[in-house]
This record gives structure tokens, sequence and C-alpha cells, in this order.
């Protein structure tokens, strides 16, 4: 049994109007051509799906069903049009973008707001990555694009990149901690005497790397910053923070920024994406990341 999708709206208005001659009028047709419509699909289905009463019509048990089961038809039915038509005009029915876990989410959300306004029937996924981690799925076809990934481009073949940015680290200890109070300096030899707390490298083709780790010295591995903050603030581990996360716990006094003999220099970050293949949507992504407005948004224009 076809039914066309054209048969599917008639059926819908009918049922909204209650009418036929409402729903004629909408459509701009002669009212026995709705009734027609109805009858054959009726005659199809072996079934009533509207009780007559007087000029009015109401929805039989089975109409209800029709109806109710018929509404993601015809919503499939319109996307597969709307994106058949972004396919061909070369808007990406789907991007994924892998963040690095170090850029600030607050920023990334505004993205995302201002993505889906844009180009509410591309999904989109935003994948979080670590340190090589970021590379790794731009290299391996697992992201479209890239936004902070550390360093320099390991490769510039199929890769474009642009850098975004320096992100400032602090390295904190807990305020209870035995290295709270010495104001001098930290070296190596006091540091290594207590854990380091360290977020796994994501990279499966890359080699890994650590954002700080001293030789000899224990690692407590997390899944994420929140939870590095929060031992450290527990005074269990000690380590390096972004700028950006540290600051509000510097200035509540839970985390104690200390000088180091050699502090760990600031992140260059990238912006990449692969050259071949990409359609409007990534070029508009591009032209969003690398503008100063979301630069700002980032580390005050770093």
């Amino acid at each position: 049994m076809f039914i066309s999708d054209e048969t599917l709206r008639v059926v819908h208005l009918v049922a909204k109007y209650q009418s036929i001659t409402s729903a004629a009028e909408h459509l701009n047709k002669v009212p026995s051509a709705l009734s027609y419509t109805i009858k054959k699909l009726e005659e199809s289905c072996g079934v009533e799906l509207f009780l007559r009463k007087g000029r009015y019509i109401e929805l039989t048990p089975a109409g209800e069903y029709f109806i109710e089961h018929s509404k993601t038809i015809l919503n499939d039915l319109d996307a597969l049009r709307r994106n058949t038509t972004l396919i061909h005009s070369g808007v990406e029915q789907e991007l994924t973008i892998a963040v690095n876990n170090i850029v600030p989410t607050a920023a990334i959300v505004e993205f995302i707001c201002d993505f889906e306004q844009t180009f509410p029937s591309t999904r989109l996924t935003i994948d979080s990555q670590v340190y090589n981690g970021c590379w790794d799925v731009l290299y391996t076809k697992k992201a479209n694009l890239v936004i902070g990934a550390p360093h320099a481009v390991p490769s510039t073949e199929g890769i474009i990149s642009e850098s975004i940015g320096h992100l400032e680290w602090d390295f904190v200890v807990g305020p209870n901690h035995p290295l709270a109070s010495q104001l001098q300096p930290l070296e190596n030899s006091a540091l290594r005497q207590y854990p380091a707390v360290c977020i796994r490298d994501t990279a499966i083709n890359f080699v890994p790397q650590q954002a700080w780790l001293l030789e000899g010295q224990k690692p407590v591995f997390v899944p994420d910053f929140a939870m590095a903050i929060a031992l450290i603030e527990r005074n269990l581990a000690i380590g390096y923070i972004p700028h950006h996360l540290a600051s509000p716990k510097l200035n509540s006094g839970t985390l104690i920024k200390k000088p180091m003999r050699g502090h760990k220099h600031a992140t260059q970050l990238f912006l990449a994406a692969r050259s071949e293949g990409a359609g409007k949507v990534s070029r508009w992504c591009l032209d969003y990341l690398l503008a100063p407005s979301f630069r700002s948004k980032l580390y005050g224009g770093g």
C-alpha cells in the first residue's frame, strides 16, 4: 500500500480543522478533491479514519493512531528534502569539532549557541581531547576541525592551522600543603616528593605527552580539571592548572600559587582543520573562531 506525502498532509489538515471545507480552503482546493483523497485512503487501509458529524468530522480511534504515528513520517520527509537541498548547496549534514580540554568552556558554549542558530539542520558533535589527542583525531579524520590544538602542527600535509593565542598556567598547591608556606622558588627536588595530578593524553597514534610530571614523581591520573583542582585543594597532589580555571580559586584562597625555579611556558594553541572537503559550515566555523571577538572570549585576546 502506497501512501503519498500529499495524502498524509491532507489527512493531517482535515484532522486539525475538523472540517474538509476549511482544510480545502487552506490548500486552495475544492472540498470534493479532499473527500476523494480521504475516501481512497480509507478504502486502501480498510478502516474509517473520520466520523462525519454534519459539517464537522472527528477522528476515529484508528484515525487518532494514524495521525500520531504519521507525524514522524512527515517530519522525516521534510528533513530529507531540507537536508538534500543543504548538501547540494555545500552545507555539511554533520560536523565534529575536537576541543582541547584546556580551552575555556564558556567560549565554546557561546560558539555552539551561535552555530545552532546559523545551521539548525547540521548535527554538531563537540569532542573533548587532551594534548596530542587533538592532533590525533584530526589526522585520523575523526574530527573536521580542532579548537586549541597545542604547539605547532606536526605536519602541514592536508592540514591548515592558525594560532589563536597562548594559554597561561599557574602552579598551585592546597592551602595546607607542606609547600604552601615556602617563599622561595620551588626546586624540582622538593616537588618530586609529592604526587602530581595529571590528565592523561588522549592520543593513540601520536606519542602521549604530560602537561607536567617530573622524572620519578608519582602521577595521579584524573579525567578532568574539576577533579584535579578538587584534589589539589585537599592537599593530596600538586600541579599546573590553566590560569582561567585557577584564578577564582586563588582569589578565594582555596589554592595557593607558588613560584617555580623552572616555570612551565604558556601553551600556544591553534585552530586546525583538514584542508580537503571543507563545506559552508566548516568555512563559517573557521571565520567565527578566528575572529577577534572569539579570541577575546578565550584569553582576553591573548
